[in-house]
């Protein structure tokens, strides 16, 4: 919450030529952020909502709400399509991704081991945490773009690291 506040106030500061109020804000926004696209659950919605125009059509001549249902389903697949992308935002000390329930901050300690091949990228947390995959066709990601950031990361932290031709 406190870098939320900050970044907003230091925003406000910047626009009326006033000096930012922490140099840890600065620091954050030199973190590399990659997206992919999610594809899966948006192609899920829009079966659902050809499911419905066909499995309802009987429907169609006397219901209204047969239309709003399957234009609802397609219309969500598009907006999840392109303004709910996954990404992988590599800091100075922290990864940060988006997953299922909202973002997650991953610290540098707390990373057991990151792995790099062709297409794909995992990283695996100390303990029974699950690990984080970003695939090439999955999550249609940029896994030759990040992969010297991931290096770096690992190498300036000290973190087991398995590339894979």
């Amino acid at each position: 919450m406190v870098r939320k506040n900050t970044k907003v106030t230091n925003v406000q500061r910047k626009k009326s030529g006033q000096g930012l109020i922490s140099s840890d804000f600065a620091s954050a926004d030199q973190a590399k952020t990659f997206r992919g696209r999610s594809w899966v659950l948006p192609m899920l919605l829009v079966a659902t909502g050809v499911f419905c125009f066909i499995a309802f059509r009987g429907q169609a001549a006397t219901d209204d709400l047969y239309w709003v249902t399957g234009a609802s389903y397609i219309g969500l697949a598009v907006l999840m399509f392109w303004l709910r992308r996954p990404f992988l935002r590599i800091g100075k000390d922290a990864i940060t991704s988006r997953r299922f329930g909202g973002d997650r901050s991953l610290k540098a300690e707390d990373i057991q081991e990151i792995a790099v091949n062709k297409d794909a990228i995992v990283i695996s947390m100390k303990g029974k945490a699950a690990r984080w995959a970003f695939s090439r066709v999955y999550h249609q990601f940029p896994v030759d773009e990040t992969r010297p950031h991931l290096v770096e990361f690992a190498q300036r932290h000290g973190i087991a690291l398995q590339q894979e031709a």
